[in-house]
């Protein structure tokens, strides 16, 4: 990374009006979600709850945003209050469990009376701008610093900041796969999955194993981390070999196992739960195993022998306990590799 000096971050300080705030979105000069940027975190209360606080002439904390073009702006830092602002504006929900102006619940914007309305839309909010000169990663790393001091960010969202790029957007992509998103259970941006990046980071996860897993040092975030370090700035050609074994692999979990891949059997039932250390050795071994012994390989037969594989003490417990150590990654991939391959017998 450069080294830092004072003139490399150029910025601006104004107060925007929360009409104007929400005329920018509407005008697609206000970019809720820039590529650094972590997902919605904020349920309708705590939205509501920012509502009333404009209503109520609380102060509330300046915004930080980027300028990518002349009047185009990225927020980095007060994603989830500009969203608050910008849906409650456009009448996207009504206010509910307010502490004070209890006369204003279940209100949405447009049953505020005239007054009520006229002193909504014309409360300031303070905005930091950093404008468009300043470098790239200048912006990554405010916003990295911004978000220390507010709910921290997971390694995911820390990892969606530090390797931006072609790659981590093509990642993302590939987290939209539906099966994928079927088995974390993922029905909207709400779902806690989505919210948390847990998606984005279950398909890194799929690349850092599949590419060490015979290595792996037993700390898993460190091995994501390392990943990525290592490939953020992979080409094309890269980015489409890797986008292929992940949708090969999502593809034959999806044939082989069903709507019961990535689950454990108790011993009486499959427990409707992805379960990562599942994951691991499921997408790992069919990522080795080539086509012809996968497409020889009937269903019943797979989802016979992956139940009576749970009736292995050592492999039920490699998913469910201490699932990260070195030992245990590698005998629950290798474990279902056998199954796969066995099926030959």
């Amino acid at each position: 990374m450069a080294d830092a000096r004072e003139e490399d971050l150029v910025v601006q300080s104004s107060d925007m009006a929360l009409l104007n705030i929400a005329s920018l979105h509407s005008g697609g000069s206000l970019d809720l979600s820039p590529r650094y940027q972590r997902r919605n975190r904020w349920d309708r209360t705590r939205q509501s709850q920012l509502i009333e606080s404009f209503l109520l002439n609380v102060p509330v904390p300046p915004v930080y945003l980027a300028e990518e073009s002349r009047g185009v702006f990225a927020v980095i830092d007060g994603k989830q209050r500009l969203t608050a602002i910008v849906q409650y504006l456009a009448n996207d929900f009504p206010l509910s469990r307010l502490e004070l102006r209890k006369d204003l619940e279940g209100a949405r914007f447009s049953d505020l009376s005239a007054d009520a309305a006229s002193t909504l839309s014309m409360r300031p909010l303070r905005a930091v701008t950093i404008l468009r000169q300043t470098p790239d990663w200048v912006k990554h790393e405010v916003f990295v610093r911004l978000n220390r001091g507010g709910q921290p960010l997971n390694a995911q969202e820390i990892r969606n900041v530090a390797y931006a790029g072609p790659f981590n957007d093509q990642i993302i992509q590939l987290a939209e796969q539906p099966f994928l998103r079927r088995q974390l259970k993922i029905r909207s941006a709400e779902s806690s999955a989505y919210a948390d990046m847990s998606d984005v980071e279950t398909v890194v996860r799929f690349f850092a194993l599949a590419s060490g897993w015979r290595n792996f040092g037993g700390n898993l975030r460190d091995s994501l981390d390392y990943f990525m370090l290592q490939n953020h700035e992979a080409g094309p050609s890269e980015i489409d070999e890797y986008s292929g074994r992940f949708l090969r692999a999502m593809h034959w979990c999806e044939q082989l196992w069903g709507g019961h891949a990535f689950q454990r059997y108790d011993g009486t039932q499959w427990r409707d739960q992805m379960i990562g250390g599942v994951y691991d050795a499921q997408m790992v071994a069919v990522d080795s195993t080539p086509d012809h012994i996968l497409q020889s390989t009937p269903t019943r037969d797979v989802i016979n022998r992956m139940q009576a594989l749970f009736g292995d003490p050592e492999f039920d417990t490699s998913v469910r306990l201490s699932t990260n150590t070195s030992a245990r990654v590698r005998y629950r991939i290798q474990a279902v590799t056998n199954l796969l391959n066995g099926n030959l017998v």
